[in-house]
């Protein structure tokens, strides 16, 4: 029965018009009758004169009706996901703040209509509000208060929470989001002092305490209290070193200091002041002064791989990748600090050695890049409406770096295979629901984590009862012979259901006088029509669609009688059918 030939609709036929289903489901109750401008046959050769003369404006309306009420459809499919949930920065998996300042957390999470939003603990708990310390807002907002350091837990002020978002759709929830207070606490930071050959370079680093390194930087460098302005011979690194050029005597004579920054008190500290002995210059083997080690970066950020030397005569620089020359890029740039690489690529992982050498000797420093291609996740089908006893499939397709697990959820609960759900592939990237049942509705949700980096994606399936029901159908009449009629026939189902036709119960089959097309809407409608074009007396009869799916069947029947009426405008029967002859 399939195909995309479009129905045949009969001329239109002048007189009272009565009812015409709307084919947007069953939201209008079944009416039988003719579509609009079908009316009846024109009693006098007036009649017939006015019949005619308004013929092509009755097949415009018809026309327009149809279009009509396509376009209706499209926009009732369009209102299908008026309940959904959604993700505001599905990205945030860590937050670290100020035990001074404290911090307030939106939930990641939220639905249309207004979904409840909740709070817990990675290990699943849900958590209690503590007075001027941790409580969670009317409007899902968690919010921590600054505290001292007697208050310190670390249950509560260094742990992973997760949000969830609920509402008829079913339910999300957020990748795990690292809380992480920070303390003011005392420290210190200091650069010692350096020596360097006339003509070499100097590099001065700033030390800062292990404890604080995550949340300190270097943010400039003074001599003789003064603000340095990297240019000429002074320049600095995104390590926060500071590098000296074609070292002179008079740079012995000031001392230098550099000045940090904590990331979240905003508090600032100077070190001490160190200095630099400047000697004359004396043959010798390289010297390694600043160097790199392993490291992973993402892609499209740069990076900045440190090595220099001192030495006399002045050492050279050479940089391999995978025991290879550099190939010409001009995303990699070498200057006097190391090498500099742009806008990286995953093809940029590998293991970099610096060379230097003078005729004296030479020394190597080698460390291994890895560029991260950040994890993206994709899970289809999405928002999927179908029968109970289905059978469903979800892809987890997962981009980026190769390396990562994934772990599937229903509504926010981790998912164990058992008689119905079982987990496939080779990195557990295919669900499987075999018979689904009304409680297997809900939201789907895949993760990828990588290293403390997730990614995830969500689908929400509603499961009903699909039985097929006819929502749109044709009503009993009576046509001459030759005269071309079509029969409609609308359902719904899940999954979306075939539709079948029989004349009295014998197969309608497709012929040069029956021509049939079925198609199914975006809202999962499925529409059919049996297009008569030259009728006889015995394709008169009982004409019965019958809508099946995997849930059930429903049918539809009604008589069309075919026999010959006078034409009071004197001609014959074909000219009633639209047709000269």
């Amino acid at each position: 029965m399939g195909g995309a030939e479009a129905p045949l609709i009969s001329p239109p036929r002048v007189a009272g018009q009565q009812g015409w289903r709307d084919l947007r489901g069953a939201q209008s109750p079944v009416q039988h009758g003719d579509p609009p401008g079908h009316k009846a046959a024109p009693r006098t050769r007036q009649d017939c004169q006015i019949f005619l003369k308004n013929t092509p404006a009755l097949y415009g309306m018809w026309l327009v009706t149809l279009l009509l009420l396509y376009s209706l459809q499209e926009v009732h499919s369009e209102d299908v996901g008026s309940t959904r949930l959604y993700f505001v920065n599905a990205s945030l998996q860590r937050v670290t703040y100020s035990s001074s300042v404290g911090v307030s957390l939106p939930c990641p999470a939220g639905g249309t209509p207004t979904a409840i939003l909740r709070w817990y603990l990675a290990t699943g708990d849900d958590i209690y509000d503590v007075p001027q310390i941790r409580q969670v807002l009317p409007n899902g907002t968690l919010q921590l208060h600054p505290f001292s350091p007697s208050a310190y837990n670390s249950y509560i002020h260094d742990n992973d929470y997760f949000c969830t978002a609920e509402n008829q759709a079913g339910k999300i929830r957020s990748p795990n989001i690292r809380i992480k207070a920070v303390f003011r606490e005392p420290y210190t930071v200091r650069v010692a002092d350096q020596r360097s050959m006339r003509g070499n370079v100097a590099v001065f680093k700033c030390l800062i305490p292990a404890a604080v390194q995550e949340y300190v930087s270097v943010v400039s460098w003074e001599r003789d209290t003064v603000s340095i302005v990297p240019g000429n011979r002074f320049l600095l690194t995104s390590f926060g070193a500071l590098y000296i050029s074609d070292v002179q005597k008079e740079d012995a004579l000031s001392t230098y200091r550099c000045i940090t920054k904590h990331k979240y008190s905003g508090e600032t500290r100077q070190s001490n002041g160190a200095r630099l002995s400047v000697m004359d210059p004396n043959e010798s083997s390289p010297t390694v002064l600043d160097s790199f080690q392993a490291g992973e970066v993402n892609a499209g950020q740069s990076v900045e791989l440190p090595c220099t030397a001192g030495g006399y005569p002045s050492p050279t620089v050479r940089w391999l990748k995978d025991g290879r020359p550099l190939p010409s890029d001009a995303r990699w740039t070498r200057r006097l600090t190391g090498l500099t690489i742009s806008d990286l690529r995953q093809e940029d992982s590998g293991s970099y050695a610096c060379e230097v050498t003078n005729s004296f000797g030479s020394k190597e420093v080698s460390g291994q890049l890895h560029v991260i291609d950040p994890l993206r996740v994709t899970l289809s089908p999405k928002n999927l409406k179908t029968g109970i006893s289905s059978t469903l499939f979800f892809t987890c397709t997962v981009e980026g770096s190769p390396e990562y697990n994934i772990s599937w959820f229903r509504n926010s609960e981790s998912i164990v295979p058992d008689q119905h759900i079982s987990i496939q592939g080779q990195h557990n990237d295919t669900l499987q629901i075999t018979a689904a049942q009304k409680f297997h509705s809900g939201a789907y949700q895949c993760f990828a984590s990588r290293k403390g980096h997730t990614a995830q994606d969500f689908s929400i399936i509603l499961l009903e009862d699909g039985t097929p029901r006819i929502v749109s159908s044709f009503s009993e009449r009576v046509v001459n012979p030759g005269e071309p009629f079509s029969l409609m026939c609308a359902a719904k189902g899940a999954p979306p259901p075939s539709i079948t036709w029989t004349l009295d119960d014998e197969p309608v089959v497709r012929d040069s006088t029956y021509k049939t097309s079925q198609y199914t809407l975006s809202d999962g409608l499925t529409v059919s029509h049996v297009n008569v074009s030259s009728p006889l007396i015995r394709d008169g009869g009982v004409y019965r669609c019958v809508a099946r799916n995997s849930a059930g069947s429903a049918e539809y029947q009604a008589r069309i009688n075919v026999h010959l009426e006078l034409d009071p405008c004197g001609t014959s029967p074909q000219w009633r059918a639209g047709t000269r002859t």
